[in-house]
């Protein structure tokens, strides 16, 4: 599964402006920022990737033919430089090629990701740590 790797470099400018938008969704009883339906595009290879965050911290991820069944944590209020902590869990994956063309079975997989809001709150980017060498994005909200 491909989940989150890379950089792009419109990361930097996306940053710059991202962390803006923290103060706002913090002040937002009971939002979840990350529920919907966000796309992902790998510049390498024009694959996609959907991710389907429920209500419920359920989530589903197609990437490329593979598709996952997963559960999701993020907290409730970004970290001092404008990051929410995600903690993302493979609960079901069937192992096809992936936008990372591997073909790995991911089930049982567990990733913590720090994420940062663009200010519309309709794209985010997707880190390992909070350095924006770390991320990949943007993935943009499509429902």
């Amino acid at each position: 599964m491909m989940l989150f790797r890379g950089l792009n470099v419109y990361l930097i400018a996306f940053l710059a402006i991202g962390s803006g938008i923290s103060s706002a969704l913090a002040n937002e009883s009971n939002t979840n920022p990350l529920q919907g339906t966000w796309e992902w595009v790998n510049i390498k290879n024009s694959c996609v990737e959907i991710y389907i965050f429920g209500i419920e911290q359920s989530g589903h991820i197609t990437s490329g033919e593979e598709t996952s069944i997963a559960r999701y944590e993020i907290a409730d209020k970004p970290t001092d430089n404008g990051f929410y902590k995600v903690k993302l869990s493979i609960v079901k994956d069937n192992g096809g090629k992936d936008c990372g063309e591997s073909y790995e079975d991911n089930t049982g997989d567990v990733y913590n990701k720090f994420v940062m809001f663009h200010p519309s709150g309709n794209q985010y980017v997707s880190c390992d740590s909070e350095d924006i060498k770390d991320c990949v994005g943007p993935f943009k909200r499509i429902q």
